[in-house]
Parts: structure tokens; sequence; C-alpha cells
């Protein structure tokens, strides 16, 4: 993939927003990017199914990939309507999906996994955001949901990740809306309320430095879900965006290995 270092709109980093496809044999991989991200967070995950002889897709969300305002007047029912829109598309031509999601593509996983579990064969759950950091984010969109405070961004200074070179060229938007935050929060809350009912085999990885979502949110996860046997891995280096920092190496390794087990 080239990199671009344009800006393109509030967009800042390297490389393309577009959404990412590969061709290959199923059960598809959809991978499913962060809160103010794209599908570059994810391209490892389209790589490693690659690697494993997979399809896999990774669809930009709505109201990413563009502007600020774009991301503030977009909510939970949009990402999901994106994320389900993306499984029908894969599962029409391979049956059923791995679902790999990233931070909020880790609760959208998990809702596809609950509202469409004869799509789903597995899940994996990266940096997963069913509990945020406290105080912040945390109580700071508690507190914004119980007082019903108006809208507001926050400038987004640099993502979390220890890779400087990583960290420099990630694409993100340059702000947060704070009310569109406050949805990847509710649906946290929601969401970990079902994880039982999850009996599909399911890779947990984490970084140990993660400052959006503690990496206690693995071992919480892994104690909730239905099924008897997830797999769990701490990233002792890495933070919030596994995906592209120090350990990705290991990151890809235990994709793949997920993945290959499930074809």
């Amino acid at each position: 993939m080239r990199a671009d270092t344009r800006e393109r709109g509030d967009l800042r980093g390297d490389g393309d927003p577009a959404p990412l496809r590969v061709d290959g044999n199923g059960p598809a991989v959809l991978a499913i990017h962060g809160f103010g991200g794209t599908p570059q967070e994810v391209a490892l995950v389209v790589e490693a199914a690659q690697a494993a002889g997979l399809a896999a897709h990774a669809p930009l969300l709505a109201g990413h990939g563009t502007t600020v305002a774009a991301l503030a007047a977009s909510r939970w029912e949009d990402w999901a309507e994106s994320a389900e829109q993306a499984l029908k598309s894969v599962t029409q031509e391979h049956d059923r999906a791995i679902v790999v999601g990233l931070s909020l593509g880790s609760l959208l996983a998990t809702h596809l996994a609950l509202s469409r579990p004869e799509r789903v064969v597995a899940l994996g759950l990266l940096a997963n955001a069913f509990w945020l950091m406290s105080p912040f984010p945390s109580w700071a969109l508690a507190a914004v949901d119980r007082f019903g405070i108006p809208d507001f961004s926050l400038p987004k200074v640099t993502a979390d990740i220890a890779d400087p070179e990583a960290r420099r060229t990630h694409l993100t938007l340059s702000a947060q809306p704070v009310h569109a935050a406050v949805d990847v929060w509710s649906a946290g809350k929601r969401l970990r309320e079902r994880l039982g009912e999850l009996h599909f085999p399911t890779l947990i990885l984490h970084g140990a430095r993660d400052r959006v979502c503690p990496s206690a949110n693995a071992g919480r996860v892994a104690a909730r879900l239905g099924t008897t046997d997830p797999k769990v891995r701490v990233l002792w280096r890495s933070r919030h965006i596994i995906t592209r920092d120090l350990e990705r190496a290991l990151v890809r390794e235990e994709l793949v290995e997920f993945f290959l087990r499930l074809r």
C-alpha cells in the first residue's frame, strides 16, 4: 500500500482511507476498524487472512475517513449498519465469516455475532472497548451523557501507539467528537452484559500499555464469554492500536494461526 502524506479533509497521516479487500477461500474475514480510524488500522488483519488463504474485507465505517463533522453526525446505528452491510457482502460468496474488530470494531464484531450468529464462525477481539480507561475517557463520557453537555470535539494530539514511526504516520481524524464517543462507551456497557451469549471460537489480543481501553479487558471478556476456551494474549510492549505497534508481528502470527485453524 502506497504511503500518502497528504491532508484530506480532517484526516492526518499516511495512506488511503478506502476499504480493503482481498480474494481467497472461505470463511471470509471481516476486519472492522476503530473509532475515528480507517481500514488502514486493520490492514494487518487483511494481510494475515491473505497469508492463510482466506478472502478478507475491511470496510470504512459510516462517518469515518473524511471530516470530524461527518463523524460527529454519525452514531452507533450508522456504524452497525456499515458492519451489517459488510457482513452481508462477504457472506454472499463465502457463507460465513470470521469477524475481527479493533476497539470500536470489537464492539461491532460482537454485535454481528449476537444479531447474525448464523453468518459468523469465529471472533477476534483486538484492544476491545467493552470498558474504557478510568477516569478518562470513561468518567468524562459518563458525565457528558448524564448532564446533557452540548457536543464538542477534542483535538487528537497523537494516536495511542508506542512505535514512534507508526504513531507519526497513523491515518486518523484530527479530533474526536464527544457525543459520538459517548455512543462507543454506551455500546460497550450494553454489549458486555451479553458476552455470555457468545459461543464462538474467540481470539483476544490486547496491549499491556493501552491508555484507551485497560489491558484488564482481555481477562474480563474471556471470563464472561460463553465459549470455554478463548485464546488470550497480552502484548507487553504495545499500546492501543496493536495492529500497528511494536508487536504487530506477533499480532499477525496469532491471527494467521487462528485463521488456519478455522479453514
